[in-house]
């Protein structure tokens, strides 16, 4: 694996990192971490958060000991409910999950070092207890094991990334990347190249930090629009919520949520088409657009023009009431993407306007007898996207 980029030890008290994620309690004793899991039906983790272990190589060293008291087993977890493995108190790999190596050295009866390598595709590491194979149980309530030490160590995970050929890669573009990839994408890392698209530098530096571990990945820090030039972009006190658009306080004193939309400043932001960007031969190809620009929605799909065409699928952002000036609506969305042969497959209710049907998560894909007529290739890069995305098959 190289030399590691990341190395860092915990024991005493710098268990202060790692936090109660689900039903564990915890106490420190003697610089070890006496760990005990809840009798509520639950997950029972410990969490550790460092963009460190992100698209990398993660491997873990864990001294530990299971109390006489133990009823279940030691138990490393990765976010978005997959297993990487499970070890017995006597010693016994239970369950090897999505890890490249388990091993456990026994050194004296029921001390154990357990050492785990796997591909981390999350911000995040856990470890806790589980149930034979059930990381979601009934626990007794009393002390499973004591953490004596835990060793954490990154590795480049290019070549893991690179696995899936470019051609069966999903392009994915994300338009209002804050924050990051989505958390259905980040586990499918090795399967996607994505290009962001976030016009706020710190926010595009943030993403590129961890993002260009991926092969063939890019941030372009520019906003899309149906025409080219300089607009202003308005930066709100949740940057989230910052948009082309100017917010609309006519709709949104009515909800508690307008605070969060009050503008703090403004920009000169560069937009371009992406269309114009693929011309250029900057941008590739989509398979794949996701679209999260506060109310410039319709404005970006135009800019994409012809290459919507192409294009197999589309989740966005949407509004059947303007919460920004002048923007374009739900209706407006669904027919442009009629035009280009999308369907609209699902929608669901944001929970953030007071209980009021205001904003919406959409998802289109090309129309069933579009699909059916493509090649094979594309017809199973078709059906692992509707699979992401959590589609029914067309076939």
């Amino acid at each position: 694996m190289g030399e590691a980029i990341f190395s860092q030890t915990y024991s005493g008290d710098d268990f202060s990192s790692w936090q109660v994620a689900h039903e564990m309690s915890i106490r420190l004793e003697d610089g070890a971490l006496v760990v005990s899991d809840t009798e509520r039906h639950s997950w029972h983790l410990l969490r550790l958060y460092d963009s460190a272990v992100l698209f990398r190589i993660v491997r873990m060293k864990c001294r530990l000991k299971f109390c006489r008291t133990a009823t279940a087993n030691f138990y490393i977890h990765h976010y978005g409910s997959l297993d990487v493995a499970e070890i017995s108190a006597d010693g016994t790999i239970v369950d090897d999950g999505i890890s490249n190596n388990v091993s456990v050295n026994k050194i004296s009866d029921g001390l154990f070092d357990v050492e785990v390598t796997y591909l981390c595709r999350h911000p995040t590491l856990s470890i806790g207890c589980s149930n034979n194979r059930q990381p979601v149980y009934s626990g007794s309530g009393h002390e499973q094991f004591v953490l004596i030490s835990v060793l954490v160590e990154t590795f480049d995970a290019y070549t893991e990334l690179s696995r899936t050929p470019a051609e069966e890669r999903i392009t994915l573009v994300d338009v209002g990347g804050q924050g990051g990839l989505q958390l259905k994408w980040m586990l499918r890392a090795d399967q996607i190249k994505p290009v962001v698209f976030e016009p706020i530098p710190s926010e595009a530096a943030a993403i590129r930090q961890t993002l260009g571990r991926i092969p063939g990945s890019q941030v372009i820090e520019k906003a899309l629009a149906h025409t080219a030039g300089v607009q202003k972009l308005y930066i709100t006190a949740d940057t989230s919520c910052s948009s082309l658009r100017e917010p609309n306080f006519e709709v949104l004193q009515q909800y508690s949520i307008a605070p969060i939309f009050s503008v703090v400043g403004t920009q000169e932001t560069d937009c371009v088409r992406y269309d114009d960007l693929f011309r250029m031969q900057t941008a590739p190809l989509p398979d794949v657009i996701k679209i999260d620009v506060q109310g410039f929605e319709y404005e970006v799909l135009l800019g994409f023009g012809h290459l919507l065409e192409n294009c197999m699928a589309i989740e966005l952002e949407t509004h059947v009431v303007p919460i920004y000036k002048n923007q374009k609506l739900l209706c407006d969305v669904i027919d442009i993407l009629r035009y280009f042969g999308f369907s609209l497959r699902q929608i669901s209710k944001t929970p953030n306007f007071d209980g009021d049907a205001v904003e919406f998560d959409a998802l289109f894909t090309k129309r069933r007898n579009s699909v059916s007529a493509f090649s094979e290739p594309a017809k199973r890069k078709f059906a692992r996207i509707t699979d992401v995305l959590g589609l029914d098959s067309y076939f």
